[in-house]
């Protein structure tokens, strides 16, 4: 079943790329197991194309696409899945910066005992700022208000 879904999830991705007029030189779809044992395909795309119409600001126009092609599978397999879309490193690259900021956004924190307010991001990035600094001591991270400008605080801690 799972060799099905991986097949679904290429067949998808490329005949939407197709449609949008995109063009990519490789794609590889992976499973991993995420949290709570759910499996999420992680589908890796490498492409020479302009991809600068798909990664807009912040990705979002990845995300969507990422989207569309989750609710795509989702009906053709009657499945639930999770789903991520990275397109030249894209997402690992901007992860990367969400955490080095993280840590650089703490490192200050605690050397001024002051909170920081980091720009809005999406629910994702707020986890991975959560997640990079939840084990570092003297300072915590908290969400505050409202879609679409949720928020990390990062507070000084014990």
């Amino acid at each position: 079943m799972e060799d099905q879904i991986e097949n679904l999830i290429s067949k998808t991705v490329k005949d939407l790329s197709r449609r949008i007029g995109f063009n990519f030189e490789d794609l590889n779809v992976e499973k991993k197991i995420g949290p709570e044992e759910q499996e999420i395909f992680i589908v890796r795309i490498k492409s020479d194309d302009d991809c600068s119409s798909l990664l807009d600001d912040k990705g979002k126009s990845l995300r969507a696409f990422e989207y569309i092609v989750r609710m795509l599978v989702i009906k053709e397999s009657n499945q639930k899945i999770g789903l991520v879309i990275d397109l030249n490193n894209f997402l690992e690259k901007r992860n990367s910066r969400i955490s080095e900021l993280a840590r650089l956004v703490a490192k200050r924190v605690r050397a001024t005992q002051k909170s920081f307010v980091l720009s809005p991001m999406s629910a994702y990035e707020r986890r991975l700022v959560h997640l990079e600094l939840a084990a570092l001591p003297g300072v915590r991270t908290e969400s505050v208000g409202e879609e679409p400008k949720r928020r990390v605080v990062i507070k000084p801690g014990q």
